[in-house]
């Protein structure tokens, strides 16, 4: 396994993307637990900032920020996989484009951006999991550890990313 390392700095802002190729994962952690995504659908990795909620919004989802003048819905993904919901010092947001635009992960650490290669990755691994097997794209091995690889677009379901699609337009009139 090749692998291109740049540690994280404070909160994850400072990330060696490197080149861009299908086996370049973003590493982070969820607690203890270490996940990845594919780094061809992560737009950038910011600092924390506040976060404005939305009302009668699911649970997991935070609510919007401002990244250089486009709202971003965020998920917090402790919420979303069923962990107890804290606020490390360390946390960062993960942007990532979606179907309905970009969408924020909060994440308690960004660690690496690395290749995984297909000897690394277990694609239908018989494990239970937090993680909803749809989401799952398989589990990876790095550095003697085992890291949850996890499709960001998948996260969210159709209806998810429909409240998320008319929370970011805003109120709608009825044209009269």
């Amino acid at each position: 396994m090749s692998e291109t390392r740049k540690k994280a700095g404070r909160g994850g802002a400072r990330v060696d993307w490197g080149r861009e190729s299908e086996s370049r994962y973003l590493i982070f952690r969820l607690g203890e637990e270490l996940y990845g995504t594919p780094i061809l659908g992560v737009r950038e990795v910011l600092e924390p900032q506040a976060v404005k909620p939305i009302p009668n919004a699911v649970k997991y989802f935070a609510g919007v920020i401002n990244v250089r003048g486009e709202i971003v819905g965020m998920i917090d993904l402790r919420v979303r996989f069923g962990h107890e919901k804290v606020s490390p010092p360390t946390l960062a947001f993960v942007i990532f484009d979606s179907a309905v635009g970009p969408i924020g992960a909060i994440v308690d650490k960004v660690e690496v951006v690395t290749d995984l290669g297909e000897d690394d990755i277990e694609r239908h691994p018989k494990v239970e999991t937090e993680v909803p097997s749809d989401f799952l794209i398989g589990i990876g091995k790095f550095n003697d550890r085992l890291v949850s690889l996890i499709d960001f677009n998948k996260v969210l379901g159709a209806e998810d990313l429909r409240h998320l699609r008319s929370s970011r337009l805003g109120p709608v009139g009825d044209g009269s």
